[in-house]
């Protein structure tokens, strides 16, 4: 499965022990410390250079801080902040702040954050590491940042996190939602290279959407769930050997100094999969994550929509077969049953040319190929939709705010679907997480309906074949909006005209004709089976038709079958195929017949192969005097499959 995706980056450490800074536009220059330059091997980058988040960090030339003390000096003459100071002489980041870049600070008072258990994370080289980019740099930014500044609300830290930064000009100056402190006579403390802000709270370090995969230690332990698992088999990390730093060449081999990685995530950014940059600390998304158990409940019920077997003996209804195509057109031999015909089962069948699934790859955990498809196809669809842009104002709006859904909702995934019914997603959230660029919601069940997921609606009026003596046709039919009111039909929102497929046949024939439809991907599930009947005339002064409808499916042990839907359910038996009455449109609007229910035993999904439903005029073997009460013709706006939801 080929798809594009977006890359990004991250940067690791190279043999060396050295990392690497990509010059700034503007300086030709590394980028200072700290900077966009250098990231954790753990992290994601976006493909930017270092003035892309420019509309975030400005500097004010006219505005550099004239005092004459250093934000460190600042810093440890300050008792109020003498924890922070602490930690930042423990992890070595006195030295940066007393050097000449500029930066702004907002330091946590003492008594709001938890000193000790950060303390004992620096004396181990990882987790230091750990302090300095979950904690020192969720304080730090560079540049100076005033807040006399009315644009400058969201700031980009060295954590490469979105801070909001609030209440500009007002009596409310907060960072985080954490007040900032008066000091003196001031809200900051100027300094020689850059501002300093005292905050009552530290930032907590939130992970993005797609770090939270990862990393989230909850009580339902994302991290190492299934979901996690999914996701992760699509992480592809190569090296970029034109952006790594070229070393010695050993044994032949080229060692690198400093080694630049590209990593990407073809399921989570692929126009075909999520289609989101779940990384981008510049977007915004909900990610909707079930729980282990109730993934594996998903998994268990949606892979029954998908039982397959391989090879299908399924009716084509193109077989140039000797026993399907008699004359032109393409009669078909029938078995009698007195008031009624029925195709033989066997009719256009060709098993020489029956659809096949593609095999299973080598790399994949299930070789089986049936299974392997059952497999995949089962987990891609309880991930397809958990990403939601929270940009989207016309629709996700309430995954920002938090409140409730009604009746009436409407959710818009990134994958593209529209989902429904979210008083569930309501009741089924046990967790609701902030992240730096958005939100995730643990889910203790698949809160997404069946038929806008994984189990859609099939609608279908593309006629797979006529039967007719004569050797007419068919021809679709645009009936334009302004030719009728809603009394006749009421179309869908995303309708502009009715359209109907109809055969096409001479005013008045006495040939009655068959029209038989392909269903497109079917699953092995139960469907409610409709047939949408477009009348001869808008205004209701035309014959109704008399129809018959014939099902051809392929039964579980690989056999073709054929029965008639009588309004309930679907016969087989000759016996009670005779007496299956016609079914009779209305005149008066476009009239949608329940043909009946039925579960296929297998499904045709990505196999090329499909089921037909024949839609046959019975008026032929009516008397001639009938022919007075009836249309011959057959005019089909719509075949529906509606899949029965539990």
């Amino acid at each position: 499965m080929s798809v594009l995706h977006n890359i990004f980056r991250h940067i690791v450490k190279g043999v060396s022990g050295k990392s690497i800074l990509p010059p700034c536009p503007s300086t030709g220059k590394g980028c200072p410390q700290g900077g966009k330059g250098v990231i954790g091997a753990s992290l994601f980058l976006l493909l930017t250079s270092c003035s892309d988040f420019s509309s975030y960090n400005s500097v004010v030339e006219s505005s550099n801080p004239t005092a004459d003390k250093t934000l460190w000096e600042n810093i440890s003459a300050k008792g109020e902040l003498s924890d922070f100071a602490q930690i930042l002489q423990a992890v070595g980041y006195d030295a940066v702040l007393n050097a000449p870049t500029t930066y702004t600070v907002w330091a946590p008072v003492n008594g709001t954050f938890n000193k000790d258990s950060i303390m004992a994370l620096t004396q181990d080289a990882k987790t230091k590491k750990k302090v300095i980019e979950q904690f020192v740099y969720d304080h730090v930014a560079h540049y100076s940042h005033f807040e006399s500044n009315p644009n400058d609300t969201v700031v980009y830290m060295l954590s490469k996190k979105l801070i909001r930064f609030s209440g500009k000009n007002t009596g409310s100056l907060a960072f985080d939602g954490k007040v900032i402190n008066w000091a003196t006579d001031a809200y900051n403390t100027p300094s020689s290279n850059g501002i300093l802000y005292m905050l009552n709270g530290m930032v907590p370090f939130r992970p993005n959407a797609y770090e939270n995969i990862f990393t989230d230690k909850s009580r339902y332990g994302i991290a190492d769930s299934h979901f996690n698992a999914y996701v992760k088999r699509y992480e592809r990390i190569e090296l970029d050997e034109d952006a790594s730093v070229k070393g010695e060449i050993v044994n032949g081999n080229q060692v690198y100094d400093d080694s630049v990685t590209v990593t990407t995530n073809s399921f989570v950014t692929g126009f075909a999969h999520l289609n989101a940059e779940l990384n981008n600390e510049d977007s915004l998304y909900t990610v909707v994550i079930p729980t282990d158990e109730a993934w594996q409940k998903a998994y268990d019920k949606i892979k029954s929509y998908y039982n397959y077997i391989t090879p299908i003996k399924y009716q084509n209804l193109g077989s140039t077969a000797t026993d399907f195509a008699g004359k032109k057109g393409g009669t078909c031999p029938t078995t009698s049953t007195g008031k009624a015909t029925i195709l033989a089962a066997s009719a256009g069948v060709d098993a020489s040319n029956a659809a096949t699934l593609s095999a299973a790859p080598a790399d994949a955990d299930k070789q089986d190929t049936k299974a392997y498809w059952t497999d995949s196809i089962a987990k891609r669809w309880i991930v397809r939709n958990t990403a939601f842009s929270e940009n989207n104002g016309k629709y996700n709006a309430k995954l920002v705010s938090g409140a409730a859904f009604v009746e009436g909702d409407t959710l818009f995934s990134t994958s593209g679907n529209k989902l429904t019914g979210l008083d569930k997603l309501d009741k089924v959230t046990v967790l609701k997480q902030q992240l730096s660029n958005g939100h995730a919601r643990v889910v203790s069940e698949f809160p997404f309906r069946a038929s806008e997921t994984y189990a859609p609606v099939i609608k279908t009026r593309i006629p797979g074949r006529v039967v007719s003596t004569s050797g007419y046709g068919t021809e679709t039919v645009t009936l334009e909006r302004r030719m009728f009111d809603d009394k006749f039909c009421k179309l869908e929102d995303d309708e502009i005209n009715l359209e109907y497929v109809c055969a096409t046949l001479p005013e008045g024939s006495n040939y009655a004709p068959e029209i038989d439809f392909y269903l497109p991907d079917v699953l092995s599930t139960t469907y409610d089976i409709y047939a949408v009947v477009v009348p001869p005339k808008v205004d209701g002064t035309g014959l109704p038709y008399t129809l018959r409808f014939d099902l051809h499916y392929t039964d579980a042990k690989n056999e073709p079958q054929t029965g008639r839907l009588d309004g309930k359910t679907l016969q087989t038996s000759i016996a009670k195929i005779s007496k299956v009455e016609p079914f009779v449109n209305k005149t008066t609007k476009v009239d949608t017949l329940y043909l009946g229910q039925f579960t296929f035993p297998i499904c045709y999904y990505g196999t090329g192969a499909a089921p037909n439903l024949k839609v046959m005029s019975t008026l032929s073997s009516f008397s001639m005097s009938n022919k007075t009460k009836y249309d011959a013709q057959i005019r089909i706006a719509n075949i529906i499959l509606k899949p029965k939801e539990e």
